[in-house]
C-alpha cells in the first residue's frame, strides 16, 4: 500500500535545483521542465524517468515529486507522442509516423498501421490488458475500496495483452466487473472523438447504465498517492491512467453517511466506461446522466454520486454520451485542490 506518510510530504520547497540521474549530473544541454527544474532525459520505456532526481537543500527527490497532472502527462511521460488523439493534434494519429516511415519492411509498416486502428481487436485487447494491469496493481497496492477481482485460468493457448515490446504474452486472465451494466460495444465514434461506447440492445428511459458502486472503480483520497501510482506504471499504461482518472466532489447521501468516497476524491474505472464521450463535443443532449432520475414529472434529478441512468429511450446502435460537467468541474479546479 502506498504510504500516507510519504504522501503528506508533497509540498517540499526547493531553492537550489541541480538535476542529476543517479550520481551523474546533467550536462548543459539538459532540458527544463515546466516546473522550472533542470531535468535529465530518461530512456523511454517502463518507468519513463521515475528514477530521475533533483537535488534539494538536504535530499535527493524524484523530479516528478511536485508535478501536477499536466506536468506528468506532458513533461514526464510525453503522452502526446503515444496516446490516441494527441499526436500532432490529429485525433486519428495514435502511432509514431517517423517510426513507421523508418521501417524497411513494407509488410511490417502495414502491420504496424493496421494495429494502430483504434478499434481493431488488437487495440481493444491491449486496452483490456491495461485495465487488468491497473486493477491488479490497485488491488495489490492501494485497495482503499473493495474491487471485484478474480483470476480465471483460461485455455493455455489464450494470449492477452501486449508486452513492452509490442508482442502478445501468455498469462492467466484476471476478471473484474464493468461499471457499464447494459450491453455495449466499443466502436469508432468518428474522427473528432475516436473510440466510443455504443448500445447493442435497446435501453429504456430511466434504466441504470453505469454503476460505480459495484466493485468496478478505484479511489484515491490523496493526490500524491495517485501521483506515485502513476509514475510506477509503464509509460502507455500511465498515460491512459492519467486520461481515465477523474476528480469528483461526492455529496454524502445523508447527514450520517460516512462513506470514504464522499468529498473530494480521484476515481479510476478499470473498464470500457473510460471510453464514453461527452455530449458537449457534438452539441447534443446527453442520453446518460449521473444521479437518480426524478420519480415525478417536474422533479429534479438526484445528486451525482455513483449511478448513471438513461435520460431517454436509447436505441441499439446509438452512442452512449455523458456530460462530463455532471461529475467534474469544467475548470478542473478539483485537481489543484487535491494537490495535482
Amino acid at each position: 500500500m502506498i504510504s500516507i506518510a510519504t504522501a503528506l510530504l508533497c509540498t517540499l520547497v526547493i531553492r537550489s535545483v541541480v538535476s542529476v540521474r543517479g550520481d551523474e549530473e546533467c550536462d548543459a544541454s539538459a532540458a527544463y521542465s515546466s516546473s522550472g527544474g533542470k531535468i535529465c532525459a530518461s530512456e523511454r520505456g517502463d518507468g519513463y524517468g521515475s528514477h530521475d532526481v533533483i537535488r534539494g537543500e538536504d535530499r535527493m527527490i524524484p523530479i516528478w515529486w511536485n508535478y501536477d497532472i499536466d506536468q506528468l502527462f506532458e513533461d514526464h511521460f510525453d503522452c502526446g507522442q503515444i496516446i490516441y488523439g494527441y499526436d500532432d493534434g490529429h485525433p486519428d494519429d495514435d502511432h509514431d509516423d517517423d517510426y513507421v516511415d523508418g521501417l524497411d519492411d513494407q509488410a511490417v509498416k502495414e502491420q504496424h498501421i493496421k494495429i494502430s486502428d483504434p478499434v481493431s481487436e488488437t487495440e481493444l485487447e491491449k486496452l483490456r490488458y491495461q485495465w487488468e494491469i491497473l486493477r491488479e496493481k490497485y488491488v495489490r497496492e492501494v485497495n482503499i475500496v473493495p474491487i471485484f477481482h478474480e483470476v480465471k485460468l483460461d485455455s493455455a493457448t489464450e494470449t492477452t495483452g501486449v508486452d513492452g515490446k509490442g508482442g502478445f504474452v501468455d498469462r492467466p486472465r484476471t476478471h473484474g466487473v464493468s461499471a457499464i451494466v447494459v450491453p455495449t460495444r466499443i466502436g469508432d465514434a468518428g474522427p473528432t472523438k475516436g473510440r466510443g461506447v455504443f448500445a447493442t440492445a435497446p435501453i429504456t428511459k430511466g434504466a441504470l447504465v453505469i454503476n460505480l458502486d459495484n466493485g468496478s472503480t478505484g479511489l484515491f483520497k490523496v493526490g500524491h498517492s495517485w501521483r506515485e501510482f502513476a509514475v510506477s506504471l509503464p509509460r502507455e499504461v500511465a498515460c491512459n491512467f492519467i486520461e481515465w482518472s477523474w476528480v469528483q466532489t461526492v455529496p454524502p447521501s445523508s447527514v450520517i453517511d460516512e462513506d470514504i468516497r464522499n468529498g473530494l476524491s480521484i476515481f479510476i474505472a478499470f473498464d470500457e466506461s473510460n471510453l464514453m464521450n461527452s455530449a458537449d463535443w457534438d452539441d447534443v443532449e446527453a442520453n446518460v446522466r449521473c444521479g437518480f432520475p426524478p420519480k415525478h414529472e417536474g422533479d429534479d434529478w438526484g445528486p451525482c454520486r455513483f449511478h448513471y441512468h438513461a435520460t431517454r429511450d436509447i436505441a441499439a446502435g446509438e452512442e452512449l454520451l455523458l456530460n462530463y460537467g455532471d461529475f467534474e468541474e469544467i475548470s478542473q479546479q478539483g485537481w489543484v485542490d487535491i494537490g495535482l
